[in-house]
Order: C-alpha cells, then structure tokens, then sequence
C-alpha cells in the first residue's frame, strides 16, 4: 500500500507539474503554444487510414480517467495528521487548523483593587488569530485577591501577583488592595502665627485604615511652609495650607503677622467683637514726643486722654507750650470748653449732662471711633500701634505675673508672660497741673477706652508696690503710655 501510495503521488506530481507549465508557457508564449497544438492534431489524425479516429480518441480518454482515478485514491489515502504546510504554531485537525498562542499580553501589568470591590483584566493574543484562547488565571495569595475568568476582587489590604496562562504563553499583574479615603479633616481650620513661629496640624483621613497617605502643601511658601503637618511662618500674610489624602482634601487658613521693631510677644491672643481673633504685641519701652524710648527705663512722655502731644515742649527744664502754662487740667484740655462738663469729643449720647458740643453727643467711646486721629501711639509710630484699650490691659493682668522689681536703678513692674517673654513697666508717676507726681513709686498707664458711666473719666492701669488694678481718672491728667501693635 505504501508503495502504490508513493506511485500514486509521484504520477499526480509530474500531471501537475506539467499542467502548471503548460499554463505558464501558454501565457508567456501563446504563439508557439498553438503552434504546438496545430502540429499535435495532424499528428492525431494524419494517418486516418491506418487507424480508426474514434478508437484513438477513447484510448486518450481512458488515460485520462485513469489519472483522474490515481488521484482520487491518493486523497483518500491521505494520513489524518500530516505535519506538510501547518507552520510551527498550527495543527491540521480534521481539516481544520488549529493555531496556538505563542504569546499573551494582559491589560494592564500593575492594578489598584479597593477592597471589597472588582476590577477586570483582559488578555490579548498573538497571533490575533488565535483558535484557542482558554485562560488558565492564578493568584499567588487569595488572602489578599482572588480572580475568576480575568474578574479580579480585592479581598484585604496589600500586594499579589495575578498569573494568566493560555497554553504555553503566559503574563502576569501586580494587584494592590487599597482602602481609598472618603474624607480628611484638620484638627484646626485656621491658624494665626508669628514670622519664626511653627505649629503643628493634625491630618485624620476617613475611613479608618485608609492606606491613601497624606500630603502637604502651601498656596504660598513666601507665607508660610508645610512638611508633614508642621506649619512655619515666614512672612506676613495670609496662606492656605492643604491636606490631602487621594482625591479628598482639607484646608487651613494661615495668618502670618510679623513683630515690629520695638514689639514683644507676650502671648495675648485677643477676640474682636466679631468673633475673630488677633495676636497682641506689647512695645519694649514708654512713647515719648520722638517715638518709643531707647530703654525700658525710660519714663517717656505724658500724655492727656485723646490727645497726641505732652502740654510742655521739653521736660528739663520744663517748658510749657503756649496755651499750656497751667498745665494737665480742663483749662488745657483739647476736647472741652474749660470743664469737664463741657465735652465736646468722645461723649456716650445719654450724658447730655457732660456734652457742650455741638448738636447731641457724638456717642463715641474709643479713638478706634475716628480712625485713631486722637491716638498718640498711632500718631508718634504709625502702622498698626496705638494705644492698648481696657480690655488688652485687663488681659495683661489675667495672663502675666507683675513683680516689683528695679531694673538699672528705676522701680517698676517686670511683666513675665508664660512663653517667657516680659516688659519692664516704669514707675514714672504722673503730672498733673505743672506738677509731677509719684515718680519712682508709682505707675500710671493709659488705655484707649473711655468711662461710659462718667465720659470725663477715662480707664486706667494703676500700680505700686503693693497692689496692681485698674482703676478710673481724669481725661485731662498726664500719664504714660505703653503702646501696643497687632
């Protein structure tokens, strides 16, 4: 059978071989073809007297058929799976060609999964025409993700591999199980800071066991920086500074203020009516008609209530300004007609008993009330200085210790705030009339807030040696300043 098989495939051979020649030969060269065939006739039927035309012409037939036949039983013959002509990556099944992946690619080599929740992966072929793309898929730890038909599920949280395999081809996924943050909150939403000062934010990202971390950054670094939550001051302004973990975020306002030369922090944080708050710098020294003064100690210059100039032009040796040659009382008084009765500034609308001005009372109280036009520190040092109101004072007394102390030869109060900060106050005493009074023994420090109860009176702070407090007296009498910035 083997034998007759290969006759049979060398016979079919050789026909085919010489069909296709014949077909190439008749294209390239038509002429000499039919010149071939003419002769081929006469050849045929030349000698018709010798033979019979239509017994020659069965003969040729029955080749024919019987070729026909050779070929016929050398197809059915044919093997079921012979390796001629399927490439290395295909197989003859049945007639059908079966191809194989020689590899894969999935859709993604690195996934993020949230936990609880599913993601898909999918797989490409090469070739594309691949017959058989059964996926085997594996995960190397089902405590962390599992997958089923490419459908990947984040179980808990952390790192795994994904395996897809398709025959011999194969590719793999790194799959991270995350927790995303559904919010983020600050401990603080705003934050007031001196230039130098640092303070720390407290980031807490929702839901917990989140494993979004949290960044920081600044709108504006020439304000204030951020790195992991601890907020710097660098220069006066304002600054927002955000926390975000994932696509959630939350801000804080950061308001920066610097010192001023001359100013102390005392750590007295003080509250506007409005409800918002504000950081209080002290000055170093007394005001005096050229500024603050070079020392602690120095006694400075006095001043009448509302008014931005001492009533002397110099102190040693005492000189009186024009006008002011009776010196601190009503009779010198800037907002008065000589009593102080007789106001005409800076008078609450019901004490119509004390008002000689024109028209009702103006009902104002503080100098924040004319723009600080009657405010001596504002006058002398500009900016944001002037003078310390009731309330500012009241809470120096709350937050500070006051011992009485001597510092350079001159008694007065050394002001100790808790952050370890302190201002020497002098016991410089007070004028009144063309006198001076109390020098060395007591100390008297004006306020910017007016007496409602009796507008001819004006607050106060009062010490000695025994006792600090506040107390009330004369718009008219001259007492130190110590001035105050924000």
């Amino acid at each position: 059978m083997l034998f007759l098989k290969n006759v049979l495939w060398m016979k079919s051979a050789r026909c085919f071989l010489a069909l296709f020649q014949f077909i190439i030969l008749y294209v390239s060269q038509p002429a000499i073809i039919k010149s071939v065939l003419i002769n081929w006739k006469k050849r045929l039927f030349c000698n018709s007297r010798r033979k019979d035309k239509q017994s020659i012409i069965i003969s040729y037939m029955k080749k024919i058929l019987s070729s026909l036949a050779a070929l016929a039983l050398l197809f059915a013959c044919q093997p079921e799976n012979n390796p001629g002509g399927t490439g290395d990556n295909g197989k003859d099944n049945g007639g059908n060609k079966e191809v194989v992946a020689t590899a894969i690619k999935l859709s993604s080599n690195e996934l993020a999964v949230e936990k609880g929740k599913e993601s898909v992966i999918t797989v490409s072929f090469t070739p594309a025409n691949v017959t058989n793309k059964a996926v085997t898929w594996v995960s190397l730890d089902e405590k962390i993700a599992t997958v089923n038909d490419g459908i990947v599920i984040g179980v808990a949280v952390g790192s795994t591999e994904i395996i897809a395999k398709c025959g011999d081809a194969t590719d793999k996924c790194k799959v991270t199980v995350v927790v995303s943050a559904t919010g983020v909150k600050l401990d603080k939403t705003s934050l007031e800071l001196t230039r130098g000062d640092s303070e720390t934010l407290i980031a807490t990202v929702e839901p917990e066991g989140s494993t979004d971390s949290v960044t920081w950054e600044t709108s504006d670094n020439t304000v204030a920086t951020v790195a992991d939550g601890v907020v710097t001051a660098v220069g006066a302004g304002e600054a927002t500074v955000t926390a975000k973990a994932g696509t959630q975020k939350a801000e804080c306002k950061v308001t920066v203020s610097v010192i001023p030369d001359g100013a102390v922090d005392l750590g007295i944080v003080m509250t506007r009516a409005d409800g918002t708050t504000y950081n209080l710098y002290w000055a170093k020294s007394n005001l005096s008609v050229n500024g603050l003064c070079p020392n602690p100690e120095d006694y400075g210059d006095y001043y009448a209530w509302g008014e931005t100039e001492p009533y002397y032009s110099s102190q040693n040796p005492l000189t009186w300004k024009d006008g002011k040659t009776a010196g601190y009382g009503w009779a010198s008084y800037k907002w008065c007609n000589g009593d102080y009765n007789k106001l005409t500034r800076y008078c609450p609308e019901n004490k119509t008993n004390y008002w000689d001005g024109t028209g009702t009372p103006d009902n104002k109280t503080e100098f924040s009330d004319y723009n600080y036009a009657d405010d001596a520190a504002r006058a002398k040092l500009g900016g944001k200085w002037r003078m310390p109101t009731d309330a500012e004072w009241k809470a120096l007394l709350d937050n500070c210790t006051w011992p009485w102390t001597t510092q350079n030869g001159v008694n007065g109060r050394l002001v100790t705030a808790p952050n370890g900060n302190s201002i020497f106050l002098p016991a410089a005493g007070y004028r009144c009339n063309t006198l001076l009074y109390d020098a060395g023994s007591i100390g008297y420090y004006r306020s910017s807030s007016l007496y409602s109860g009796g507008p001819d009176r004006a607050w106060y702070i009062y010490f000695n040696s025994d006792l600090v407090s506040r107390y009330l007296n004369y718009r008219y009498l001259g007492f130190s300043v110590r001035p105050v910035t924000e």
